[in-house]
């Protein structure tokens, strides 16, 4: 990719930064009251869960990271559900190991910091970050054959870390702690193995405004509410390498949720799926037939799943494990798990966008839109 191309995207990513920031100082002071800044360094490495990346990886990852942070104190804020957990937007940017063949990454992502405890002037806090990520040196099968990590530019991001924060002076806190980040495209593209790197992280954060340490303890009351919730999903992807051609995927999936608290619902539900590519995704080379006739039942499978939603006032975060009932071509593994974000558009009418995995392996990341239903 010429040079000139990735210095214009990372602009792009930096003016959305400054411009979330800008949107969220221009809030109502009295809703958002503590503001930083955070600048991480991180020193780790690609883990080769495939054999050939144990061959091709040659070097540690080093990454930066920049983040602007946010806490509200109202006790209306859903926030105040999760112990007044922090939320904010960051930057990332990393080397993958070996720059010939892999390149170097950069995500864009908004976050969410979790309190796990305070011991003395020691704050230890978790993160989750889903992002838009992306590889300046994809696989090309001419220019660059052997770089099975990344199939694509673009790439779905996820993040965690264990963080620990300790003041030196005021308003300044040295930083210290792990993280693991996540890039796949979701075989969107192939190959498709996906990058995971693991790192100490080194930095510091410094207070913007005056923090308030009063974290709310209250606990959440339990509830008998229930809904059913109702999605269709589409997706696009590419189910083999040596397969160039892609594949419209789609579901529709219908699930009764029991709402244990305003913060947390456990489901029940059933998954009618028309997977794209099926019949190729798990076949050889040398089993491949271009040109054999395919029915609607080759791609279609139907599952149960269960799922656990966290609501984070008009965001909600979901998990889903599921197991197949129906099928006719073959499994690459009974089991198969969905996560996402969904997003209120207007009144019970929702956005999501996820990645649906068979077991450890991704097999489309899709769109869609959903409805909420209460039941009494």
């Amino acid at each position: 990719m010429p040079v000139n191309k990735y210095i214009i995207l990372i602009l792009w990513c930096i003016c959305l930064f400054f411009i979330k920031i800008e949107t969220i100082f221009a809030s109502n002071s009295s809703d958002s009251i503590y503001y930083g800044l955070e600048i991480k360094y991180h020193l780790g490495f690609v883990v080769p869960h495939h054999p050939d990346m144990i061959y091709y990886l040659k070097d540690y990852t080093k990454s930066g990271e920049i983040n602007f942070i946010r806490r509200r104190y109202k006790s209306e804020n859903w926030e105040s559900d999760f112990k007044r957990l922090e939320t904010g937007i960051g930057l990332w940017y990393s080397s993958l190991g070996n720059q010939k063949i892999y390149g170097q990454c950069l995500a864009i992502y908004p976050f969410l910091n979790l309190n796990l405890f305070k011991a003395g002037n020691f704050d230890v806090k978790t993160r989750v970050a889903l992002g838009i990520g992306y590889s300046n040196n994809p696989y090309n099968s001419n220019s660059n054959p052997f770089n099975a990590v990344m199939g694509s530019h673009f790439n779905a991001y996820i993040g965690f870390g264990l963080m620990m924060y300790y003041p030196i002076v005021k308003n300044l806190y040295l930083q210290g702690g792990m993280s693991l980040n996540h890039l796949s495209n979701g075989a969107v593209s192939k190959p498709n193995h996906g990058m995971n790197n693991l790192a100490l992280t080194f930095g510091a954060k410094y207070d913007l405004t005056e923090p308030n340490d009063f974290i709310n303890k209250h606990k959440m009351p339990k509830t008998k509410n229930r809904e059913l919730i109702t999605t269709f999903s589409v997706a696009r992807n590419q189910p083999a390498l040596f397969y160039y051609k892609k594949f419209w995927s789609g579901s529709l999936t219908a699930t009764h949720l029991w709402y244990v608290n305003d913060k947390t619902a456990l489901g029940l539900g059933a998954d009618f799926i028309r997977y794209g590519g099926a019949p190729f995704a798990n076949k050889g080379l040398s089993e491949f037939d271009e040109n054999f006739s395919y029915n609607f039942s080759d791609y279609f499978y139907m599952g149960i799943i269960t799922k656990m939603e966290f609501f984070l006032g008009n965001t909600s975060l979901y998990m889903a494990p599921g197991v197949y009932l129906h099928y006719k071509t073959e499994l690459r593994q009974p089991v198969y798990a969905r996560l996402g974000v969904k997003q209120k558009i207007y009144g019970n009418i929702y956005a999501h966008f996820g990645i649906k995995a068979d077991f450890f392996t991704a097999e489309f990341i899709e769109f869609g839109l959903g409805y909420r239903c209460k039941l009494k």
